[in-house]
């Protein structure tokens, strides 16, 4: 995938997931506007943040990567209050996100 098509795909989940730019860019530890020009094509998105984002918005790494792979209804989710988030809260939402995919993935290698 190129750039824009992975800016398009984070843009579109993190409007999805209820996160702002601002957030995002506190949690990666770069201004808004780095948020910004990943979203929109303009700069390339490292691996390593790339695999943050997957963390936090709760997709798998291959979303954003490969154009063949669609967007599936995971089984387990979660749910929270974004208006209330604290900077700290982002890394325990990332944990807990990462253990609800995980935790589909198992039902899907289970067939349940």
């Amino acid at each position: 995938m190129d750039n824009k098509s992975i800016g398009k795909r984070l843009r579109t989940v993190r409007e999805s997931t209820g996160f702002t730019q601002e957030q995002v860019a506190k949690y990666l530890g770069v201004k808004r506007e780095n948020v910004s020009y990943i979203e929109t094509g303009a700069r390339p998105v490292s691996t390593l943040m790339l695999r943050k984002l997957a963390d936090l918005y709760g997709y798998k790494f291959s979303y954003f990567v490969d154009e063949s792979i669609r967007e599936e209804e995971p089984r387990v989710s979660i749910a929270f209050r974004l208006s209330d988030l604290s900077d700290s809260d982002l890394p325990v939402i990332t944990e807990v996100k990462k253990i609800a995919l995980n935790l589909d993935s198992l039902y899907a290698l289970l067939g349940e």
